[in-house]
């Protein structure tokens, strides 16, 4: 058991997101309740927690002989679905070039805001087995550990890799988050600016890769971008 929390420990700390963290002090910079913010703490770690327990259980180490390939659709399917995501990309850069203030600001909600970082929780907990540090605590724990072995290595993983989610809810239930909020409450309208273009400049290289990709595809059979299996 001590070897697996050690383990959970380390992909903790290989996995360690600031996601969770952003999400949450731009709720609370927006006008989401205080209370918002401990209640999406709650879901991501016991949500992502109860759902590696489960999968460890279930599945275990059949994730590691899983074809993950036979997930992906084919080569023509795949280079299609390529060209029509980069066409789709491309055009919003455009519509970001010609209407830089397309999508202005909208006064603050507060109950619409904490309600959707309820709901955004949910979605960060059920996206944990995209994280390969996650699928491989899955793998490693379905040795034949014991349940409570298992619980605690989750619970142990999702609070290190958010441990700045959980370190801003000590904060808020110490009320100690006020500058945190306040700073970034004020910097964003500095920042939004140079945010804005280096997102445009991003939709626009990643439209460019990927009508590259299909073109590619097209030409010789094969795909430029390497296989993820």
């Amino acid at each position: 058991m001590i070897e697996l929390l050690v383990t959970a420990l380390a992909l903790g700390l290989a996995g360690i997101d600031p996601a969770g963290l952003l999400l949450a002090l731009g709720s609370l910079a927006a006008g989401a309740p205080e209370r918002t913010v401990l209640v999406f703490t709650a879901i991501v770690v016991a949500g992502t927690a109860l759902l590696g327990t489960v999968l460890t259980l279930t599945l275990g180490q059949q994730l590691q002989r899983f074809d993950w390939k036979s997930l992906f659709p084919p080569d023509w399917l795949g280079a299609t679905i390529e060209a029509l995501l980069a066409a789709a990309l491309l055009m919003w850069v455009v519509v970001r070039f010609r209407r830089p203030e397309a999508r202005p600001p909208r006064p603050a909600n507060r109950g619409r805001t904490g309600t959707a970082l309820v709901w955004g929780g949910l979605l960060f907990a059920a996206s944990a087995p995209l994280d390969p540090t996650f699928v491989g605590l899955v793998v490693l724990a379905g040795r034949g550990e014991s349940v409570p072995a298992v619980g605690l290595a989750h619970v142990t993983w999702i609070v290190v890799s958010q441990l700045p989610l959980v370190a801003l809810a000590v904060a808020v239930m110490l009320r100690r988050h006020d500058r945190a909020v306040a700073w970034l409450r004020d910097l964003m309208p500095r920042v939004r600016p140079v945010l804005a273009r280096l997102g445009t400049a991003t939709l626009a290289l990643a439209g460019v890769i990927m009508a590259t990709d299909a073109v590619w595809w097209l030409v010789t059979g094969h795909f430029l971008l390497p296989d993820p299996t």
